[in-house]
């Protein structure tokens, strides 16, 4: 029998189907011959096989000994072209599902000529992943010794370093392990997780109270000759790390770098080896960061300790962490990229929230539905003459009187009220600490514009210093659209880095939507106006504490002092710690009055509203 070709393709690969040559046709349907499609993990049998980031080999036999090339596709996923060894003989190739589910797998085949002489397809269910080999959630209570693994998973021993009972990542997420970056900061899980010599994933959540200085590990194991493997922050690369041992070479000199390590933000790392494709990839906050692809490179045996907030050296232990981690989990198995973007994504929280329907005393309340671990909320102090404009009783009903006429620039942007502002002296302001110092953040509101051929430039939103702002959300006179714009510092001009050039700017109804979404570990700003992205993606380099910046609703700082004062109406203005993706932004920005996106911990999940009595 004809020896079959091995083909190893991963799922997102590219390679085009080929094509009939010019002034070929297909054979006709009585010379097509069905394709025997046959898998050792994936049978289409009608049952879910195991599992989501698992390899499964499948060979094609044609019923024709015509048979030289064949094309398949894995629906959704992959496609790509084989050729046996000889005319006729089988064929196998590798393939890693991405996803749980149904997949359909079609393969013809093709003569000399470029024939179709042969057919197949097959159906077949995988199922989720399978569970972590390890995992330490680290949510044990202050003063345990050991950190309690989860299933067979065993005990972690805590060094003199680590205190337990610390508050966790996200909200209502438990708690987490604190690090001292001493000697002493380490939990030994005193046995190997992970044979690392073949497909394998690590991950964690790890929260930094200052940028590092230096290099810190926070996960590795133990190998004979140094780690296995590390994952944490590189000093040299000022960003996250997955390194690797190769089976031939430096210890852990097969590595991949990339995203930020802001303070005191939670961040998600995860590093996936995988063995068959030979990549190595890290992905922070779901996202991949970076990716080496490296064909036929082995990795070390690293059979030792895995060690969590410390790495093996020639002299000892060393990269010893300062800084909090969570849910530690090691996988003896592939990770796919859906599944790394649901593990690293932390739903946004929403901090503020000022629907600026009423004001007591020149201050409109925080309406936030705060939990009972958040202080009370600060309210948006009116200042230079603003106020909150509500909209007036018509003394009829429109529904049932067609003689009630309502001018409907008179109703408020959203419920009852809205600011209002004179473009001159009035805005409003809310005090410095409401967003971390160096964290993701997401500011939206809704602006109408008194008049959209104003020459000027005029502020709705901002994040002021003492000489200048952060960054505004403004329009702008010279162009007449919505633009963002950010400084590097305190003591620098503004630079414009988005603008929308699709919607010119609303000076009716309920006006514009207006999105400001910052992502600290990619360092990218985005502006959305009315759900949609503005512009790209831009990068900003910055060195602002974001802690000490003030929100300004209706102006800016300039180097000259305060101006741009906007002439109009500003609605719904929220705050959230995170960066809302362009999913969330479209939700959010249709909202209803009173209502805000539910969140993990409150009796109801997902993007639905809850209530601001919630």
């Amino acid at each position: 029998m004809t020896a079959a070709l091995t083909v190893v393709f991963a799922a997102g690969g590219t390679g085009l189907p080929a094509e009939l040559p010019f002034g070929a046709t297909t054979a006709a349907a009585a010379d097509i011959e069905p394709v025997t499609i046959t898998s050792d993990r994936y049978p289409d049998d009608g049952r879910p096989h195991e599992g989501a980031g698992e390899y499964g080999s499948f060979t094609f036999d044609a019923g024709s000994a015509d048979a030289v090339r064949y094309t398949y596709d894995f629906t959704g996923q992959a496609r790509g072209e084989v050729t046996p060894s000889a005319p006729g003989g089988p064929v196998t190739v590798r393939f890693m599902p991405e996803k749980a589910g149904p997949h359909r797998l079609s393969v013809k085949a093709y003569d000399r000529a470029g024939y179709t002489v042969g057919t197949g397809s097959s159906w077949f269910w995988v199922s989720s992943g399978r569970a972590p080999q390890a995992a330490w959630p680290l949510g044990d209570p202050e003063g345990s010794e050991h950190a309690e693994g989860t299933g067979s998973t065993p005990s972690a021993t805590a060094g003199p370093g680590v205190t337990f009972g610390r508050p966790g990542h996200g909200w209502n997420t438990g708690t987490a392990a604190a690090l001292d970056g001493t000697s002493g900061a380490y939990l030994d899980a005193q046995g190997s997780a992970l044979d690392t010599r073949k497909a394998f994933a690590v991950g964690a959540w790890v929260y930094l109270p200052e940028r590092p200085s230096r290099s810190m590990t926070v996960v590795s194991q133990d190998g004979s000759d140094g780690p296995g493997f590390a994952l944490g922050y590189d000093d040299e690369a000022d960003a996250w790390a997955f390194r690797v041992s190769p089976a031939e070479g430096t210890p852990l000199s097969w590595a991949v770098s990339g995203g930020a390590a802001p303070r005191q933000s939670w961040i998600h790392l995860l590093g996936v080896y995988d063995a068959e494709l030979g990549s190595l990839r890290l992905y922070v906050n779901g996202r991949l960061a970076r990716e080496d692809i490296q064909r036929g490179r082995a990795v070390a045996t690293g059979a030792g300790d895995l060690q969590i907030g410390r790495e093996a050296s020639a002299s000892g232990y060393s990269g010893h962490l300062r800084g909090t981690v969570a849910d530690v989990r090691a996988y003896d198995r592939v990770v796919p990229a859906p599944e790394a973007e649901e593990l690293g994504v932390a739903q946004p929280h929403q901090v503020a929230y000022w629907p600026l329907e009423s004001a007591t005393g020149g201050v409109a309340p925080d309406m936030d539905p705060k939990r009972t671990d958040e202080p009370a909320g600060v309210g948006l102090s009116l200042r230079g003459g603003a106020s909150i404009y509500t909209t007036p009783d018509p003394g009829c009903d429109p529904g049932t009187d067609p003689d009630c006429v309502v001018d409907p620039n008179a109703y408020a942007l959203s419920g009852n009220g809205h600011l209002a502002l004179d473009g001159t002296t009035a805005y409003a302001d809310r005090a410095a600490g409401l967003l971390g110092p160096e964290d993701s953040f997401s500011i939206t509101a809704r602006a109408r514009l008194s008049s959209r051929d104003a020459d000027e430039n005029q502020t709705v939103l901002s994040l002021s210093g003492h000489s200048t702002q952060a960054v505004v959300v403004r329009y702008s006179g010279s162009t007449r659209r919505w633009e963002l714009a950010v400084t590097s510092r305190d003591d620098s001009g503004a630079t414009v880095t988005a603008r929308d050039t699709a919607v010119l700017p609303s000076a009716t109804g309920s006006g514009d939507h207006l999105a400001l979404v910052y992502d600290a570990t990619t360092r990218e700003v985005r502006l959305y106006v009315n759900g949609q992205l503005a512009g790209a993606e831009t990068e900003w380099a910055n060195s602002w504490d974001l802690s000490t910046t003030r929100l300004e609703v209706g102006r800016s700082m300039t180097t000259s002092g305060s101006g741009d004062h906007f002439s109009g109406a500003v609605d719904e203005v929220r705050v959230f710690q995170g960066a809302l993706d362009a999913d969330a932004v479209p939700v959010v920005s249709i909202l209803p009055s009173g209502s805000s996106v539910s969140e993990p911990g409150d009796p109801r999940t997902g993007l639905t509203s809850r209530g601001s009595d919630t």
